[in-house]
C-alpha cells in the first residue's frame, strides 16, 4: 500500500469514528493506536488517548491545518516494512503524518509539533532507563531534532495516562490526566489495537498548549 493510499484508508476508518461532542459542542475523531489523522474540515476536535504510546499534533499556522498520530514503539529498524505494520513505529508514523500535511498544502518550515503520552505506566518499568515510555519520550525528540522540526510544546513521561484533545483549526490541545484504575485499561487497548477506545473517566489536572 502507498503511502497516499495508506493515508486515505486511516481517514476512511477515522471517519467511521466521528461523533458530535456536547461538552466542546464539536465534531470529534478518534485516533487509535498505529493510525492518524489529517483535519482540514475547520471546526473539528482529534483525540486520542495515551499510555506510554506518544502522539503528535502538528499543525501548521499558516494554512490552519493540522493533524495527529499515535505510535507505540520508537524505531522499526526495518525500512521496508508495510506501512500498516510500520505506522505502530515512531520513525514511519511521524513521516506519513507530515507528509500528508505537506500533500495537503502545508508547509515544512511552518510545522509546529507537541508531543504527549510516554508514560512510565508498565507494572514493575516506572521511570527505568529502557521503558517503552521512556525510551519513546528520547525517540521523538532526537526524531524532531534530526528533522529540524519545531518542538512547541511537550508534555512526556510521568506514571499517568492522558486523554489529548488537538483543536488543529487553531493549534490548541488540552491534556487530561487519567484515573489509576483505567490504566489497566488504557494499555490493553495499546497493546491489542482494538477497534475501538471505551469512554473513560478524568481526574486531576486539564492543561492547555497553546
Amino acid at each position: 500500500m502507498t503511502g497516499w493510499n495508506a493515508a486515505l484508508a486511516a481517514s476512511a476508518e477515522a471517519e467511521r469514528r466521528r461523533w458530535f461532542d456536547p461538552t466542546f459542542r464539536i465534531m470529534a475523531v478518534k485516533v487509535l493506536p498505529g493510525e492518524h489523522y489529517v483535519s482540514t474540515a475547520g471546526q473539528e476536535m482529534i483525540v486520542t488517548v495515551l499510555g506510554s504510546c506518544v502522539a503528535a499534533c502538528v499543525w501548521d499556522p499558516r494554512m490552519r491545518i493540522g493533524g495527529m498520530n499515535h505510535f507505540m514503539l520508537p524505531d522499526s529498524g526495518d525500512e521496508e516494512a508495510p506501512i500498516d505494520k510500520a505506522m505502530r513505529y515512531g520513525n514511519h508514523a511521524m513521516e506519513q503524518l507530515v507528509n500528508d500535511l505537506l500533500r495537503r498544502g502545508a508547509r515544512r518550515e511552518s510545522l509546529e509539533i507537541k508531543v504527549f503520552g510516554a508514560g512510565n505506566v508498565i507494572p514493575g518499568m516506572h521511570g527505568g532507563l529502557d521503558s517503552v515510555g521512556d525510551r519513546n519520550a528520547r525517540f521523538v525528540r532526537r526524531y524532531l531534532d534530526d528533522e529540524g522540526l519545531r518542538l512547541a510544546a511537550e508534555d512526556l513521561g510521568g506514571p499517568y495516562p492522558r486523554r489529548i484533545h488537538f483543536f488543529p483549526r487553531i493549534g490548541k490541545v488540552i491534556r487530561l490526566f487519567l484515573k489509576h484504575e483505567v490504566e489497566r485499561a488504557v494499555l490493553t487497548r495499546e497493546m491489542s489495537y482494538r477497534s475501538r477506545l471505551a469512554a473513560v473517566p478524568i481526574e486531576g489536572d486539564v492543561e492547555l498548549f497553546t
